[in-house]
């Protein structure tokens, strides 16, 4: 039958809600304290403070700083996944759409862009191997998506350019917040890694 539900049910949803608040507070505190400040400049301390939780209440929600750490790169590899989930037949409509989402996150998500950036030889073990494992897979997207655009190239070269679209993308997120963005940013990075991507391009190269 209906009615008010049982006070041991209500204090068990409250306290799941304030756990879960918890937990996003001390992520939020860790991904500004550490781009701000670097992994290695940061202790669980300074990130308890700025979410006003003691470093005991942190050690209730993870083992250590390092799988904070890696709990913000899974969270980079979420929001890079939902931006770029869409398949089109087109791989060359795939590519823009890649490249465009990825630029999204990098400028939506400019500080968790940045300490992925920054931050990837502080990912200790056994966290390194399961976020390598999902970055690599979000790359061999690419590479697929290169390789269908531009067949006939070497398995290494596709790489590369991977790497190197990926630098042009990422390469405004670590500046200093204090440095003035430019308006037209997200066009900018766009067309720059566009273009270089074209490198690529084999029948580009037999027209000259």
């Amino acid at each position: 039958m209906g009615g008010q539900p049982k006070s041991g049910a209500v204090e068990s949803t409250a306290s799941q809600s304030k756990r879960a608040s918890r937990y996003d507070l001390i992520l939020e505190a860790a991904e500004i304290e550490f781009y701000e400040r670097s992994f290695d400049g940061v202790g669980v301390a300074a990130i308890g403070l700025r979410a006003g939780i003691t470093p005991s209440a942190i050690y209730r929600h993870f083992e250590s700083k390092d799988e904070i750490l890696a709990t913000l790169f899974d969270r980079a590899i979420d929001a890079l996944q939902a931006k770029t989930a869409r398949r089109f037949d087109d791989p060359f409509e795939q590519l823009e759409y890649l490249v465009r989402g990825h630029v999204e996150f990098s400028l939506d998500e400019h500080r968790l862009n940045a300490v992925w950036t920054r931050e990837q030889h502080a990912l200790a073990e056994p966290y390194r191997r399961r976020v390598h494992r999902r970055q690599k897979s979000y790359v061999d997207r690419w590479i697929a998506c290169l390789d269908a655009c531009f067949p006939g190239n070497k398995a290494p070269d596709i790489a590369a350019l991977v790497r190197v679209a990926h630098a042009i993308i990422t390469s405004d997120g670590t500046r200093p917040p204090a440095v003035p963005r430019s308006a037209n940013l997200k066009t900018i990075l766009v067309a720059a890694t566009l273009r270089a991507v074209r490198a690529l391009d084999r029948t580009a190269d037999r027209s000259h």
